[in-house]
């Protein structure tokens, strides 16, 4: 016990020596008097009549010497010293001896009388069959009782049979459900979770606690030696990234950077355990090792929610592994020369760790894509590279379906009703299963002020969003634009200095590359697929075509019907993606979009068929359309050199059916340019109801500054009662507008064409 010193009386200190007094010089009495300070109540101009002796001096009491003090000896300074609980002598000083309950006399009488006990451990809750050990002594509970033998708990994961036939003055009658009793392990079989108990009944014996330390544990090194660790109880400590309450357990996903677990605790079947956990707390957790599905399940003894700095520690060194490995192929050589893509670099490499960071986080991923071939095959190239990584990290075998989620978009741009559909799949997500909110990434749209409004509904709920599109952003001042004020990420050739000819299918091939290097063979042919399909302009383009010739050529003659392939052939399968995306919708079309893009390469033959299946319906379908569309084509050419071309495909266009109005005034365009030439300056406006859509050589952009965006722009601020919108690329777009205005804005817009002037 610990107690007051008794030499400096808890004081810690010891008088040494003495000095006269500095205030009365050694007299013990003080030569001034002061009434108000010595005598109470009484003023301190009253007269008295006293002599000096008789005001004692205030420092030294009277005794004309001050003590000089010094750190007691006995105690060390403290002022407690430790003595023996059981005789009282004094131990030593505190807290050098604050351990210590028995002198060493004491202490040798005890040890001399355990030597005639024995032991009987007590187990905790973390010890294993392994800890067991045949011929010791051990404190368990009567947890159940059968003809053959009773059943004893050690604690709720060791537990043995003591059999009649291994009691020594006891019967088995005599037992009951909970009685406590000492047993002695005679055979342990870990592996087999048996062991065989005997009865000795001991009178005098000395309980000793076992209380195992278990050192913490990476979860990849557990899931490493999974088989040979299987039944050890270990110690994690992670990140809850998912929560799901099965018809048993709770079970929790857990992260520690390193790698994922299952974390399976049962309290009630159907109940919720640790109702205190939620998604993104920090978790200690011991508990025995699993397997389920063929993968690691730790089975919970213990789970203690963590906070504070302890939690905010672990937080971080989560996050550091997880930025570790989240690290993508940033020096990954492009598929072909470009200095736009090399100024792109660093945001490209920046989207590509966000993505893996996000598998690596147990996040969700949705891809939001235009529905076009461009859109298709940039969604369907971050899919490539996306699937194998959540396969590979993720816990979960049906990962690939649970947290990745690819889905189109009619318009160009990230709509409202688009984005209410992912927080509402989301959250339900999150509800249901517990699941982290979501990685959205936008792909070919997402760059423009159309999309500002949807994006800050997500980033209302503090979703990430990336943006990966090739549409003109507006101005661009100082590497940005309005956009960046709401996205997490944003990689668009405008940035750099470039223009839309780097379509989104060639940036988010060269991004999957960057995510994993691996998928390359799969998709080193889309880009050439989609810069075809946007008509795409430029030597990176043309470098991409051939690449994409040569792979379709390569897989033909390997998995196919040995063909050779051309630019032509690249036309078709944009078309083919084309017509499918009109009946696809809002359907992913995974499995099918893989075949029509080539992108399941051992069924290459198969690919084959389903291009010459739907090239043939879709060339019918376009073919009539244009029947009806040309003649009511009409073309006037403009005293500026303009060649303009009006469709008004309300009236002279099928509704409903492939190809829809944008498709059906690019195939207008197109059969005007080769009537006229590619060099020719010409611009082809078709208007429905309350739309127009527009397409336009480059020759215009490039002889008279043509940019659909700013006409756009100009229209909005001079017919604001048109609630005007749309824009697109500089010589692709369409327009929006009430219907009551249709002929105020088409009219608008034809007189800004004619009063474009050429360059000088």
């Amino acid at each position: 016990m610990i107690v007051k010193c008794p030499i400096c009386d808890g004081t810690g200190k010891k008088i040494v020596k003495y000095r006269i007094c500095p205030v009365c010089e050694g007299t013990g009495y003080i030569d001034e008097f002061s009434p108000k300070r010595h005598i109470k109540r009484v003023s301190k101009r009253a007269k008295y009549d006293l002599d000096y002796g008789e005001i004692e001096c205030p420092k030294c009491k009277g005794t004309g010497k001050v003590p000089i003090y010094a750190k007691c000896d006995f105690c060390g300074g403290s002022g407690k010293v430790v003595k023996c609980d059981r005789c009282g002598a004094i131990i030593g000083k505190y807290p050098d001896f604050k351990d210590r309950t028995l002198c060493d006399k004491c202490l040798k009488e005890e040890e001399e009388r355990k030597k005639g006990l024995r032991n009987v451990y007590v187990f905790d809750e973390l010890a294993t069959f392994y800890d067991v050990e045949p011929g010791k002594f051990y404190k368990g509970v009567v947890t159940r009782i059968e003809k053959y033998g009773a059943f004893i708990n050690l604690n709720d994961q060791v537990r043995g049979l003591l059999r009649p036939r291994d009691m020594i003055s006891l019967k088995l009658e005599d037992l009951n459900v909970g009685d406590e009793i000492i047993v002695q392990a005679i055979d342990v079989r870990p592996e087999k979770r048996e062991i065989d108990f005997k009865y000795i009944p001991l009178t005098t014996y000395d309980l000793v606690k076992y209380e195992k330390e278990i050192p913490i544990s990476q979860i990849k090194d557990i899931t490493k030696n999974l088989v040979e660790m299987r039944d050890q109880i270990v110690h994690i400590r992670g990140e809850v990234v998912q929560i799901v309450q099965t018809p048993g357990p709770t079970v929790f996903t857990i992260t520690d950077g390193t790698d994922f677990t299952w974390v399976a605790a049962l309290e009630i079947a159907g109940l919720r355990a640790h109702p205190e956990v939620k998604v993104g707390d920090i978790v200690d957790v011991i508990g025995r090792v699993t397997i389920r599905e063929g993968r690691l399940q730790i089975e919970r003894i213990k789970l203690v929610k963590l906070e504070g700095k302890e939690a905010e520690e672990i937080k971080k060194k989560i996050e550091a592994e997880i930025d570790k490995r989240a690290e993508p192929a940033r020096d990954i050589k492009f598929l072909v020369k470009s200095e736009v893509l090399e100024k792109l670099r660093p945001k490209m490499a920046d989207v590509a760790k966000r993505i893996r960071k996000a598998v690596l986080d147990g996040r969700p991923i949705i891809i939001r894509h235009h529905a076009d071939t461009d859109g298709y095959c940039g969604g369907i190239a971050l899919e490539k590279a996306i699937l194998p990584i959540i396969d590979q990290f993720a816990i979960d075998v049906d990962a690939i379906w649970h947290f990745f989620k690819r889905r189109p978009s009619k318009a160009p741009f990230y709509e409202l009703e688009d984005v209410t559909k992912d927080l509402v799949f989301s959250i339900e997500d999150s509800l249901k299963f517990g699941q982290k909110l979501p990685l959205i990434v936008l792909i070919d749209n997402g760059s423009t002020d159309e999309d500002i409004p949807a994006i800050s509904k997500a980033k209302a709920y503090g979703i990430e969003v990336i943006v990966i599109d090739h549409h003109y952003p507006g101005e661009v001042v100082d590497g940005r634009v309005e956009v960046d004020d709401y996205v997490d990420a944003h990689v668009n050739p405008y940035l750099v200095g470039g223009d839309s000819n780097l379509t989104a299918g060639v940036l988010g091939t060269e991004i999957a590359r960057m995510i994993n290097p691996d998928v390359e063979d799969e998709i080193k042919h889309i880009p050439g697929i989609a810069v075809v399909g946007d008509h795409a302009k430029g030597n990176e383009v043309e470098e991409y075509v051939k690449i994409a010739i040569e792979r379709l050529t390569e897989l033909s003659k390997k998995y196919g019907k040995g063909r050779e392939y051309d630019r032509e052939y690249l036309e078709k399968i944009s078309l083919c993606m084309d017509f499918e995306a009109f009946y696809l919708r809002f359907m992913d079309g995974k499995g099918i979009v893989d075949d029509i893009l080539a992108t399941n390469i051992k069924e290459f033959k198969r690919h084959e068929d389903l291009i010459e299946i739907l090239y043939e319906q879709a060339i019918k379908m376009v073919e009539r359309q244009m029947k009806a569309v040309i003649p009511a084509l009409k073309t006037e050419f403009l005293e500026n050199g303009i060649i303009l071309n009006t469709l008004d495909v309300e009236k002279y266009a099928h509704k409903f059916t492939f190809p829809p109005p944008g498709k059906t005034t690019g195939f207008a365009h197109d059969y005007i340019v080769q009537k006229y030439g590619e060099d020719k300056p010409i611009i082809t406006l078709s208007y429905g109801p309350d739309f127009g859509v527009v397409r336009a050589t480059d020759a215009v952009h490039e002889k008279y500054n043509f940019n659909l965006n700013l006409i756009v722009e100009q229209l909005m601020e001079e017919i604001p009662e048109a609630s005007l919108d749309g824009g697109g690329h500089e010589c692709a777009g369409s327009l929006k507008f009430v219907e009551g205005l249709r002929n105020k804005v088409i009219s608008r817009f034809i007189e800004i064409i004619r009063n474009m002037k050429p360059k000088e």
